[in-house]
């Protein structure tokens, strides 16, 4: 007498098949998490007076691109600093303005953040006298 046949016997084929789906898996997976291909290498530039006047309101032009920037913050030498958000944007540009209490020799520093890329920092020095010198 034969022996019934089983539908979970005759599954045991596509059982041998299950490594294979399993790489084709973890391949999709590891292609999804990849750098994203759009946008630009992260880079910064930052550029500004290289002097100033104490209570003079100086202006600093930087422009940031990347492939999903987070945001930039801006610290100004003399413990103020502030923040600028990009919200996954490839690119920035503007200015920011900073007005010094005190002479001195100042080092801007602006720091992008990509969520992709990383991080990356651009500095520009400002030497601030007071107004009769």
């Amino acid at each position: 007498m034969p022996l019934p046949a089983f539908p979970a016997l005759r599954a045991i084929p596509a059982l041998r098949a299950i490594p294979a789906l399993l790489a084709l898996l973890a391949a999709l997976v590891a292609a999804a998490c990849e750098e994203d291909p759009i946008g630009s290498p992260l880079s910064i530039e930052l550029a500004g007076p290289s002097a100033g006047v104490v209570g003079e309101e100086l202006t600093v032009h930087y422009q940031v691109r990347g492939r999903r920037l987070l945001g930039v913050v801006f610290t100004w030498g003399d413990g103020a600093a502030d923040t600028l958000s990009t919200e996954g944007a490839q690119s920035a540009s503007g200015t920011r303005r900073h007005t010094y209490d005190s002479a001195g020799v100042y080092t801007v520093q602006a720091r992008v953040e990509d969520a992709v890329e990383g991080a990356a920092t651009a500095e520009a020095s400002i030497r601030v006298e007071d107004a009769g010198s």
